[in-house]
Order: structure tokens, then C-alpha cells, then sequence
């Protein structure tokens, strides 16, 4: 494979690590969001001295702040497990994308050396 095949196939990696940290991302976003709304949801279950319903898919039921909030708190585990899991990807994807990149200046230094040599 020619320097210069190789700078093009790690600039094609290169973006798609790029892309994949973007929806990454995204994906964090997403998480911090839910978890916001669960943290509020718990607020006013707490706050709430009436009757309490719950969504269970379309049906909404009623249920006890005790039932509530433990599903509440079921939820939050599980958006963490997924948002420590977004964040270690992330680390990694970071490592990596430095490692693309400086592989990438190095060919393009090296091929801008050669072509400047001859």
C-alpha cells in the first residue's frame, strides 16, 4: 500500500472516529436528559401529598410515591450505568482520534518531505 493510500484510508478512520464521538455525544446528551426528568419526576413525587399514576407503556395506573420512587431510582441506576458506559467509549474514542490524527500528520509530514525532496 502506497503512503498514499494509507493517508487516505486513516483519514477515512479518522472520520468515522469523529463520528462516532459525535453520536456519542449525542447519546450523552440524550441520557443527561432523561436523567434530569427523572430527578424532577422524584421532586414532585416527594413534594405530592394526593394520588400518584404511573405510565406503564400506554396505560397509566395509579400507584404509591414508594412504588414511584423506587421505579424512579431503578431508572437513574440504569441512565448511569449507560452514561458511565458513554463516558469510558468517549475516553476511548478521545485516545484514539489522537492517535489517527498524529499517525496522519506524521504520513502527510513524511509524503510532504518526499515530494519536496525531489
Amino acid at each position: 500500500m502506497t503512503e498514499e493510500n494509507k493517508l487516505q484510508s486513516l483519514s477515512l478512520e479518522y472520520q468515522k472516529t469523529r463520528d462516532q464521538m459525535q453520536s456519542l455525544a449525542v447519546q450523552k446528551e440524550r441520557f443527561s436528559s432523561q436523567k434530569n426528568e427523572y430527578t424532577l419526576a422524584e421532586e414532585e413525587i416527594t413534594k405530592s401529598t394526593g394520588k400518584i399514576y404511573s405510565a406503564i407503556g400506554s396505560v397509566i395506573i395509579e400507584t404509591n410515591s414508594e412504588d414511584a420512587l423506587n421505579t424512579i431510582k431503578e431508572k437513574k441506576e440504569m441512565i448511569d450505568l449507560r452514561l458511565n458506559m458513554a463516558n469510558k467509549q468517549t475516553t476511548e474514542l478521545v485516545e484514539k482520534e489522537k492517535q489517527q490524527r498524529e499517525e496522519i500528520e506524521s504520513l502527510f509530514k513524511n509524503n510532504t518531505q518526499s515530494t519536496n525532496s525531489k
